[in-house]
């Protein structure tokens, strides 16, 4: 890459036009100093890499390898940043080609290899759980990170829900996915961290009580499986047991165990008109994985939807909600333990 450099100026007292290399002494007593890029002083870019948001920094860190090591302080900065409102990420329309829409809804272009002719299956603190050509695993588009899974059970998902406990970096991440089967019924197959194959738990008892699945969350060491009516299924990861429950408006006579409480935000793209904002038209379809996000110790669902077209459909676009999260982790990092 052609490197381009910066000048600084400081008196000269006596006049001459000779250049010595990077040094030249110009007629106007004045001594100018030309530095590549490559070559500032780290603190100095440091100080500029903090300053900067994630896109910016993903241009900062992509100049040279002197940049890149310089941001390492900015990039550990954004990676514990908590941002309330997430980011939309459409993905699979053109290759490996996807839109990042901000809350302002300004678009960016990414490349994301990992996510074409993938499904995205959960979306936690800035991690995608994948599922691509029957392999599954947790990637970060913003970083490229990507943390390998053990073979899943199944070549297919349909009618599935998932979610992960924690970042995949932490020892005690537990990953989860229920999933439909017009045969088998409901099946969870549950996988904890260092482990090299699947649970599966067959769910015959609670399978007719429960619709098509919505949405999947983690609390209190509990998974919960959201159908699209007022249904929902627990996985205790303490003791390995199910629940099934039945969303009832609040009030003091409800009695019985009571689920954490969330703030729950359902068909948060239609309600925030995000289909006018982005300028879709009318016959564009959309599905949209969900999101947990925490703001003050506050938990907020963020559910799943399934957009149909006013129209013929024309099209349909893939998106998920994501945190505007950075992580880096070593080559060598793996589910293992």
């Amino acid at each position: 890459m052609e490197e381009k450099g910066l000048s600084f100026a400081k008196s000269q007292r006596e006049p001459s036009c000779i250049n010595y290399g990077e040094i030249e002494i110009n007629t106007n007593n004045v001594e100018v100093v030309t530095r590549p890029w490559s070559n500032l002083p780290p603190h100095l870019l440091s100080l500029i890499a903090d300053r900067l948001g994630i896109i910016e920094l993903l241009s900062f860190r992509g100049v040279c390898k002197a940049w890149q090591a310089a941001s390492s302080a900015a990039s550990a900065k954004i990676e514990t940043t908590s941002n309330p409102e997430p980011w939309l990420l459409f993905y699979g329309e053109e290759g490996s080609e996807c839109h990042l829409y901000n809350t302002s809804q300004r678009r960016y272009t990414m490349s994301i290899p990992e996510l074409e002719e993938a499904t995205c299956l959960a979306s936690n603190q800035g991690w995608l759980l994948i599922f691509k050509e029957g392999t599954m695993f947790f990637c970060c588009p913003f970083s490229h990170a990507k943390i390998d899974l053990p073979k899943f059970p199944l070549t297919y998902l349909s009618g599935h829900v998932s979610a992960f406990s924690s970042p995949p970096t932490s020892s005690e991440c537990t990953v989860a996915a229920m999933h439909r089967d017009h045969k088998s019924g409901l099946e969870l197959y549950v996988l904890y961290r260092g482990a090299d194959t699947w649970t599966r738990i067959k769910l015959d008892s609670i399978q007719y009580k429960l619709s098509a699945l919505r949405m999947a969350t983690y609390k209190d060491e509990e998974f919960h499986f959201f159908d699209k009516k007022k249904g929902v299924v627990t996985f205790s990861v303490k003791d390995k047991s199910c629940e099934r429950y039945t969303i009832v408006p609040e009030d003091n006579s409800t009695t019985g165990k009571r689920l954490p409480t969330v703030v729950c935000k359902y068909n948060h793209f239609e309600r925030s008109d995000m289909k006018k904002k982005l300028g879709l038209g009318e016959d564009v379809s959309i599905s949209i994985c969900g999101t947990l996000v925490r703001n003050d110790g506050i938990d907020i669902i963020v559910f799943s939807e399934d957009i149909e077209a006013d129209e013929e459909p024309d099209y349909h676009l893939t998106g998920v909600w994501i945190q505007p999260r950075f992580f880096q982790v070593s080559s060598n990092q793996s589910w293992s333990l």
